[in-house]
């Protein structure tokens, strides 16, 4: 009866653990697409580009840290295909070309919505 509780003491910390990443990981990516949507590509758009840059860096501090994080939860090939998009829109706006620097958010905004609800628990994902 021991091994029993001791099994779902162990199930309910791992699904505890997972929802409060999950909550975690929720706020943060909206906090993300926000950012996004109505500072960077605003900035680009406006031709902003000090402005985005600095933008642009303080969002990219940001992932790296969630990022640390998130590399228990998430896949790593998704992952990475978010933070190649991210290393394209830093030389982008470096560069101060606003139509792909402009794509290239819109594509990372995306990235981060399908990396979120491709991770969610729900019926699609569990089977």
């Amino acid at each position: 009866m021991r091994s029993l509780i001791v099994s779902f003491l162990c199930l309910a910390l791992l699904i505890g653990t997972w929802a409060v990443y999950s909550n975690y990981s929720d706020e943060k990516i909206h906090s993300y697409l926000n950012e996004i949507e109505n500072q960077l590509i605003i900035d680009v758009m406006d031709g902003n580009w000090d402005r985005a840059e600095s933008h642009f860096s303080v969002f990219e501090d940001d992932w790296h840290q969630y990022k640390s994080v998130a590399c228990f939860f998430f896949s790593t090939d998704k992952i990475n295909e978010t933070d190649y998009s991210i290393a394209k829109i830093k030389y982008y706006i470096k560069a101060k070309d606003d139509s792909n620097a402009s794509g290239e958010l819109s594509c990372l905004m995306e990235q981060l919505k399908f990396l979120h609800g491709n991770e969610s628990i729900n019926m699609q994902n569990v089977f």
